[in-house]
């Protein structure tokens, strides 16, 4: 049987762009050397999803030297938008209040957050 289409980045794809975006582009040395989780995978492994990756424009290449240099040409932001257009669909019914008091009722939000809702809210009430 076929496996079902992906919405998004798998959870390795989505930990390489993480790296990607917060050291900028990388080799596949590079990537292999800053891999948070334990067991690390094999280098061959992260050249394979980095392929896959490239051919679904998640990243670009740029030979130099020898080592290919891969960049990361999908945003944060879409990702971001992305998924949360589809958990709000599928999950909450399109509901963005029960998703966001079940955000809130699920983890701590810091003195931060919290402000920075409050902000957003008056910004929603003035448009």
């Amino acid at each position: 049987m076929a496996r079902p289409s992906h919405p998004g980045p798998t959870e390795r794809e989505l930990t390489l762009l993480k790296l990607l975006w917060e050291h900028g582009p990388l080799t596949v040395k590079d990537i292999h050397k800053l891999f948070p989780k334990k067991p690390k995978p094999a280098y061959t492994s992260l050249q394979t999803n980095l392929q896959g990756m490239l051919e679904k424009d998640y990243v670009a290449i740029n030979a130099k030297d020898k080592a290919h240099v891969y960049k990361a040409i999908l945003t944060r932001a879409k990702i971001e938008k992305e998924t949360i257009s589809h958990v709000l669909q599928g999950v909450f019914d399109g509901s963005a209040l029960r998703l966001i008091t079940t955000a809130l009722s699920s983890s701590k939000a810091t003195p931060e957050e919290i402000a920075a809702l409050q902000v957003l809210i008056e910004e929603r009430k003035r448009e």
